[in-house]
């Protein structure tokens, strides 16, 4: 806030500097001109109001006004170039500020995300060397450390996959069988998500989809488990798809969540971005998934569109 209003004064001090040179240099022009006009009186012997009407006068009268216009034109130039140069110097500066902050919401998340399946993963094996269990309770510590082992496996991946996007990342291109990988997908969100509700209903007869393994994987993982995390327990999160008219594939994950406002559909996109004060945010998140999501499909040739889904929540299509 302090920066914004320093910024403000600045601002506006330099335009109305500009403004006080313009009008200066007009004040300079009009003396040049009343000093100009003695001089051409006294040197033709006539009074000021005759000068007026000698051809002398009109000469100087004509540079006059160029000069003038001259000095408007440079002022209002160089005031444009001052505002849109401030502009976008401001812009920036809050661009840096933005990202910045996403930055240190993201190392707080991350922490937040390594730290929490690694203490259960130590307490697991702390009960296992101090404690004589019988079947039942290493089935159950087991299948808590596993939940938590995939969970840093996904972190990590998703970590690697957005390192890589940014270094011009190409799909290696594979078979896929859709349904089946949602079906893998399914299992181990369900690992995480015991009461998650996720309906695959892409049909069997679904051409094979060309892409890159890992990478779908990750769109599946994000789309799912966001979808799961942002609406009420137990709800359904449907998972379909079909061939469109051109030959290229159509999925859609849909919730019946709260919904993404309008306004944010460009921005969750965005690399680090959550919506929610870091701090007090319930979901637990990266900010890495969506960002994810998208290189992805553009690197295929994709594109990925948001709707609502009537009469809550939302949908996700993925055009490939």
């Amino acid at each position: 806030m302090k920066s914004k209003f320093s910024s403000s004064i600045l601002i506006g001090y330099m335009i109305l500097a500009f403004g006080w040179w313009a009008v200066l240099l007009w004040r300079s022009n009009e003396e040049k001109l009343a000093l100009q006009t003695d001089a051409i009186a006294y040197k033709l012997a006539i009074s000021k109001e005759a000068v007026l009407h000698t051809s002398e006068y009109q000469d100087l009268f004509e540079k006059h006004q160029r000069y003038a216009w001259m000095v408007i034109g440079e002022g209002i130039f160089f005031t444009v170039c001052l505002i849109i140069g401030l502009f976008w110097i401001r812009r920036s500066a809050q661009k840096e500020v933005q990202l910045a902050r996403q930055r240190r919401n993201f190392l707080l998340s991350i922490t937040h995300e390594l730290k929490s399946p690694i203490a259960a993963i130590r307490l697991v094996l702390e009960t296992f060397s101090k404690r004589d269990l019988n079947k039942e309770q290493m089935n159950l510590l087991t299948t808590g450390g596993l939940k938590d082992t995939t969970r840093l496996q996904n972190l990590v991946q998703d970590l690697l996959l957005a390192a890589r996007l940014e270094d011009s990342w190409n799909p290696h291109y594979t078979p896929i069988v859709l349904k089946n990988l949602v079906d893998e997908c399914k299992s181990s969100l369900q690992l995480r998500f015991p009461l998650s509700n996720i309906d695959n209903q892409i049909p069997v007869s679904l051409p094979v989809l060309q892409a890159d393994l890992q990478g779908f994987t990750s769109v599946l993982m994000n789309l799912l488990e966001n979808a799961i995390k942002y609406s009420p327990k137990g709800h359904v999160v449907t998972v379909n798809a079909s061939v469109l008219p051109a030959g290229r594939t159509l999925l859609t994950v849909a919730d019946v969540g709260q919904g993404i406002p309008i306004s944010e559909h460009t921005a969750i996109f965005e690399k680090f971005y959550r919506l929610g004060n870091e701090e007090t945010r319930q979901v637990t998140g990266t900010g890495l998934g969506l960002y994810i999501v998208k290189q992805v499909v553009e690197a295929h040739g994709g594109k990925i569109e948001i709707k609502p889904n009537i009469p809550n929540g939302t949908v996700f299509s993925i055009e490939i």
